[in-house]
């Protein structure tokens, strides 16, 4: 759809309910790579969870339809895109780096110091963050859904590991050097109401898992090849045979998958724009 740019502006999300983000956010990501569409309670829990502000976020209006958003996060002076896109019926016509570049100067005039945001490799988007500041600082790799039953009948040893407090656990994770991306920092993880915590007997590596039901697989690290096999090989076999992992880097845990015969379903790219 082609529109006049002088109908367009943009404003903040703070005047718009519950209702109306989760129907903007639906609309917007029609016919993503993935299926993106939540329930009202599924965005209510994301907001939270992510810590979204949307007196910092933004909305793109053409006449008085939102076509467009940026959900923005705030972690003390950084933050994190939590989600960006635009209405498919009202793409090409420039809007996204309007929107983001609204998006940047209002995370200035908050004094933000970098902004951060995980984009797919094949996502068009990517040129669009590009054009407006942002730069790769590295690959992340995307395990969805991947059915792990013949991986783990492979996998006839299955190492002892031990159930931790957190504090433990993000103690012995900071000291394996591992980054962590926005989604798995201690202060997000922390967030989920249970959880279920483990390290391997030299506590050289660890995983953590949502408490529920699920027992997603929320965060793994290592700070070798020898405990990324232990700590995998323990996970894999408590898991059902689905694995999912977001923003893995490339590091000894995406190593020793590899080796398992288990290959990412998707690549994505952090970004980050530094702000003056």
């Amino acid at each position: 759809m082609e529109i006049n740019i002088r109908n367009v502006h943009v404003e903040t999300l703070a005047n718009l309910n519950l209702q109306d983000i989760t129907e903007i956010w639906n609309r917007c990501w029609l016919g993503y790579y993935y299926n993106m569409s939540y329930s009202r309670e599924h965005m209510k829990v994301w907001l939270e969870l992510s810590r979204v502000s949307l007196e910092y976020s933004t909305a793109i209006y053409h006449d008085r339809r939102v076509v467009g958003f940026t959900l923005l996060a705030i972690d003390k002076n950084e933050g994190w895109i939590a989600g960006a896109c635009i209405d498919p019926a009202y793409r090409n016509n420039g809007l996204f780096k309007i929107l983001l570049a609204s998006q940047l100067n209002l995370a200035k005039s908050i004094f933000l110091k970098k902004i951060y945001l995980e984009v797919l490799e094949q996502n068009y988007a990517r040129q669009a963050y590009q054009a407006v500041g942002f730069v790769i600082t590295r690959q992340l790799n995307v395990y969805r859904t991947l059915n792990i039953k013949e991986c783990k009948n492979e996998i006839l040893r299955i190492p002892p590991v031990f159930s931790t407090t957190l504090e433990e656990y993000f103690s012995n994770r900071s000291h394996s050097f591992f980054s962590p991306t926005w989604q798995r920092r201690e202060r997000y993880l922390r967030r989920y109401s249970t959880y279920k915590a483990f390290l391997n007997d030299s506590e050289t590596a660890g995983a953590l898992l949502s408490g529920d039901k699920s027992g997603l697989l929320l965060d793994v690290w290592s700070a070798n090849l020898a405990g990324a096999k232990e700590i995998l090989s323990a996970i894999l076999h408590r898991t059902d045979s689905v694995l999912s992992l977001i923003n893995q880097p490339n590091d000894w845990i995406s190593t020793a998958l590899r080796l398992y015969g288990i290959n990412p379903t998707a690549i994505q790219y952090e970004m980050c724009v530094e702000l003056s």
